[in-house]
């Protein structure tokens, strides 16, 4: 039912925008030929909504879809995806997600697991990697282009180096550095090594206030540029 009165609502509005636009072309004003931008960061997948806490930032190119829940301080930067239209994408406090990073779910794992995202606190997702299915703990690095696939499960005060592929169903133990395609261990972190996994996520929730205040907050101001 909530499908089809989208649907129709959907239907209303395209039609109202048809007449609008005839009128401005039979009146001698094209304006709504003109370029404009309707991409929405924030988006509901009908009755799926995101939940953003507190103090988040989402760059405005980014895509934040579907049932996902951004706790306080998160950052998510530009062109990175979180679609939880399968499944739910979880983010936890001063996590970011990086430029171009991609998060996915599958809808069922052959495990019987849940098949959400679940990303802990004080994790940094590296600049164009792609998690699907899988369970991230706190104090995390997953490196640049590395993949995460579905069911895996990274412990917490790890670290996964650029490029690795976790494959599905790797439980990574706490406190390991992985690496390669597949990943497998590669040592153990050092104590320095886990202190700075928290001070690089608080540096990027930081970083992400200064960005914020360049940017209005998102909104349905598209909605108006539609009557123009």
């Amino acid at each position: 039912m909530l499908r089809v009165s989208n649907l129709f609502g959907r239907a209303v509005r395209e039609t109202g925008q048809a007449i609008d636009r005839l009128g401005l072309t039979i009146a001698g004003n094209e304006i709504f030929k003109d370029t404009y931008s309707r991409h929405r960061p924030v988006m509901n997948l009908f009755d799926r909504r995101p939940v953003i806490a507190a103090g988040v930032f989402v760059a405005p190119n980014a895509s934040v879809i579907g049932k996902v829940l951004l706790l306080n301080h998160v950052s998510i930067w530009y062109g990175a995806v979180l679609r939880g239209d399968n499944s739910g994408i979880k983010v936890g406090h001063m996590s970011n997600i990086q430029d171009r990073a991609v998060i996915n779910t599958v809808e069922s794992l052959e495990s019987g697991f849940p098949s959400d995202v679940d990303i802990g606190d004080y994790v940094t997702v590296g600049h164009g990697a792609l998690l699907t299915s899988c369970t991230v703990g706190n104090r995390v690095l997953i490196g640049q282009g590395s993949i995460i696939q579905e069911g895996s499960e990274i412990g917490s005060n790890s670290m996964i180096a650029a490029g690795a592929v976790v494959l599905p169903g790797t439980a990574v133990p706490s406190g390991q550095l992985w690496a390669g395609n597949p990943a497998v261990y590669i040592r153990d972190l050092s104590e320095e090594e886990i202190a700075g996994l928290e001070k690089s996520a608080a540096a990027y929730d930081r970083l992400g206030k200064e960005h914020a205040e360049e940017f209005l907050p998102y909104g349905t101001v598209y909605q108006a540029a539609e009557k123009l």
